[in-house]
């Protein structure tokens, strides 16, 4: 998901593709609604008054979307990054990012300390944030009670090296055996846009990726 410059915008473009997407699972990139570089400049405090609407919202859409909704993530009161799982206009899980980035901690972010997997009639999904995918301790304790993990991220800083392929999505799915949907939103700055690419790995082998860093809808059959 492009980063489209503001709360309203980035929140309209979800919704529009919530309501129009038919699928089992829908996940949204980490910090989808937040743009780049609100979370340094303002804090996580202030950046919970802008977006506070945005879970409700979300709550709404999650009644015209049949499947599971995994919400990317929002700035939770309290100041966690949270990720909300919905389902016909039901929280029916969330987790708190257990390993916030030194960015996130220096605006105010707080870390969780449970994980998340959940029970569904596809199986048990887990859910890691960004840089829980560098804690292998993390990691572990999700995708080992796993067989779908989903891994919403967000590069806000067009400086972060560039990353070739996905070996940390090619490692988790190879040593737990599980198929890992990597989702990713894409910055931009002065023009140019920049991230991740998104993708969906079972055992190591690709089942869908985004051909460019930029806005693209992907569709993967899942194991």
């Amino acid at each position: 998901m492009l980063d489209h410059g503001s709360v309203e915008k980035n929140l309209g473009r979800a919704l529009e593709v919530i309501r129009s997407v038919e699928a089992d699972f829908l996940c949204l990139p980490e910090f989808f609604a937040i743009p780049g570089g609100y979370l340094q400049r303002f804090g996580a405090e202030k950046v919970y008054e802008m977006t506070k609407n945005v879970k409700d919202e979300l709550i709404g859409a999650s009644e015209d979307f049949d499947g599971y909704l995994v919400a990317g993530t929002v700035v939770e009161r309290g100041y966690y990054n949270t990720c909300y799982v919905m389902r016909g206009g039901k929280v029916i899980a969330s987790y708190r990012k257990i390993n916030p980035t030194r960015e996130e901690i220096e605006a105010g972010i707080r870390r969780g300390e449970e994980v998340c997997v959940f029970k569904t009639e596809f199986g048990r999904v887990g859910l890691l944030i960004c840089a829980d995918c560098l804690n292998w301790d993390t990691v572990e304790r999700v995708a080992s009670e796993s067989e779908l993990v989903f891994l919403p991220i967000s590069l806000s800083d067009p400086r972060h090296p560039p990353v070739e392929g996905h070996p940390v999505t090619k490692r988790i799915s190879e040593e737990f055996g599980v198929t890992v949907a990597k989702v990713s939103r894409i910055g931009v700055w002065r023009g140019r846009k920049f991230g991740v690419r998104s993708v969906v790995m079972s055992g190591g082998r690709i089942l869908a990726e985004a051909k460019s860093v930029d806005e693209e809808l992907i569709f993967a059959e899942l194991p």
